[in-house]
């Protein structure tokens, strides 16, 4: 069984690390903590699945820290070899990669606005009418606890359905082809 420790981080790799670097400091306010330049470790290659010439395999990583979420971006330029450039369009019920990445904010119609300012991201609709909604009120009846305590007790299930049904979030996708959740309300998982 695997004994986990905690949160690590989420990779993204990108074909400019500085402009990365301005991207993600300008868009969440990112905090650079760590950068490994132009990083030639033969452990490190091998691990990465470069089983042929590791020694030859030449990365820049830096690692960043979004303010006030315990969450760290691993962003990595590959300067040898470099793979191939995929970034196709994202919808929120595509398969494959990571789904989204969710972050809680305290001011979501700001957050909105200021993602949707910024010219290297994409709305994750073009409808002139999106914008972050409130999921509708849920019943009881609409989930169940997997610990059977909870589920029969009224109280933890009218607690979730008053959180529930008060969280507002939007998605977007950004120039790495990353989809992010921003949601407004969600205080019963993560906090």
């Amino acid at each position: 069984m695997i004994q986990f420790e905690g949160f690590s981080h989420i990779n993204i790799v990108v074909d400019d690390m500085d402009a990365a670097l301005a991207f993600y400091q300008n868009l969440f306010g990112a905090v650079p903590q760590q950068a490994f330049p132009h990083f030639k470790n033969v452990g490190f290659a091998k691990s990465a699945g470069f089983m042929e010439q590791p020694e030859d395999v030449d990365v820049s990583i830096t690692f960043l820290e979004i303010p006030n979420t315990g969450v760290f971006l691993e962003l990595m330029e590959y300067h040898n070899p470099q793979g191939m450039e995929n970034l196709d369009e994202k919808y929120s019920n595509d398969l494959g990669n990571v789904g989204h990445i969710a972050l809680k904010v305290k001011n979501i119609e700001q957050a909105f606005e200021f993602v949707k300012a910024q010219k290297s991201v994409q709305l994750i609709s073009d409808d002139e009418g999106y914008q972050p909604f409130k999921i509708d009120n849920i019943n009881k009846d609409e989930f169940y606890f997997f610990d059977k305590s909870k589920e029969q007790d009224d109280a933890e299930k009218q607690a979730v359905c008053d959180v529930v049904s008060n969280i507002r979030y939007f998605y977007f996708v950004d120039q790495y082809g990353v989809q992010w959740e921003l949601e407004q309300g969600h205080s019963d998982i993560g906090s």
